[in-house]
């Protein structure tokens, strides 16, 4: 890295940019005001970047990826591990993939003990324990920020909401966050919404799965409006099967609150429709998402979820992200399909990764 660097820094404060020079000061690297009247800069610099939805409890099931090649070496300095890890499969986590993990992470915990290692997770309810989830995650309080559960019909058999109901207890019990997948119906969302608490997650918000989160003009349903209205905070969680072209742009036209912008990156997604990070933040770009609002979704928003008091503060960097926005002109695809070309795409040239710098 060039020592100063001149970029155009995000200040998570104000939701804006400023011309700034990001450099190494002994052991530190330092970001001051650029006051050039001269400055020029194609290079971004935000705190680091982190994906609230993804699955890399590698070698563990069907979906477990690498945390590294979707962490830092595409531009993310946090990634959350979105229920792939419950409480039988935790110790296996601890000891064969934790120490291979350079990547600052953390775990939202599944309620099915066995974690999501195939689609229906749920098939044994009575080894969904209350008591024994919140043991494990009072003894790993290091590791595990939040509570998951899936909820939808390609996940859901008999079991209806049951484990929403247990995972929410969980939530409640360890005043932790809750993130609900949400696909097809049923169960709907007016069953599932009493049990949302303000500043739990809606994930796959803007799925095609032809659920009833939203009305045909992208207004949302009523159970939607009372899910916002509440505080629950709404996430992409693109993955290869839950994110709609139409769905969103068809919400975000009727105005929506910033939310969580994150890939559902595991060993399927990373083939085939989000690939990584960078790509689901190019649809977003493409979509005429502001570039503040789309930094807001993957910096202050997450830290703030993750209780990451100072991971925005810009008096010491040790945790962000350095990239450009160049002129590609693409194809993009969505979950259903869907085509969109966009001209601009946001590329991730190098990270600082807890104060070391890594060109990527």
């Amino acid at each position: 890295m060039l020592n100063p660097l001149s970029v155009k820094a995000y200040d998570a404060v104000t939701n804006s940019f400023f011309p700034a020079v990001i450099k190494k000061v002994g052991e530190k690297y330092i970001v001051e005001k650029n006051f050039s009247n001269d400055f020029e800069s194609e290079l971004y610099m935000t705190p680091g970047w982190i994906d609230l939805h993804a699955h890399f409890n590698e070698g563990f099931g069907l979906f477990g990826t690498n945390a590294d090649e979707i962490g830092f070496k595409s531009g993310v300095c946090m990634i959350v591990d979105a229920g792939t890890v419950g409480d039988y499969t935790i110790k296996g986590f601890r000891k064969y993939v934790e120490p291979t993990i350079k990547t600052n992470f953390k775990l939202f915990i599944c309620i099915s003990p066995i974690g999501v290692i195939y689609h229906h997770e749920y098939n044994a309810m009575e080894y969904l324990n209350v008591g024994q989830t919140v043991s494990t995650i009072n003894e790993n309080r290091d590791i595990i920020s939040g509570v998951k559960v899936r909820i939808g019909s390609e996940v859901i058999r008999h079991e209806g909401i049951e484990p929403l109901r247990l995972a929410s207890e969980v939530a409640r019990l360890t005043q932790l966050p809750l993130m609900v997948h949400i696909g097809g119906t049923p169960p709907h969302l007016s069953d599932m919404e009493p049990f949302f608490r303000n500043g739990d997650i809606v994930t796959h918000c803007f799925n095609g799965r032809g659920g009833d989160a939203w009305n045909a003009d992208g207004t949302p349903s009523t159970a939607m409006k009372k899910l916002i209205d509440r505080g629950v905070i709404l996430d992409v969680g693109h993955g290869s099967a839950s994110f709609s072209f139409e769905v969103c742009e068809k919400a975000i036209k009727q105005g929506l609150p910033k939310f969580s912008i994150s890939t559902d990156l595991h060993a399927l997604s990373r083939k085939k429709y989000a690939f990584d990070m960078a790509t689901t933040l190019t649809k977003m770009l493409g979509l005429s998402i502001p570039l503040e609002d789309i930094v807001y979704g993957i910096t202050k928003l997450p830290a703030e979820i993750l209780r990451l008091d100072d991971w925005c503060d810009l008096s010491e960097v040790k945790n962000a992200t350095i990239f450009r926005i160049v002129n590609e002109p693409d194809n993009y695809y969505d979950c259903e399909g869907q085509t969109r070309k966009y001209d601009k795409k946001i590329v991730p040239v190098g990270v600082v990764l807890n104060g070391e710098f890594i060109n990527i």
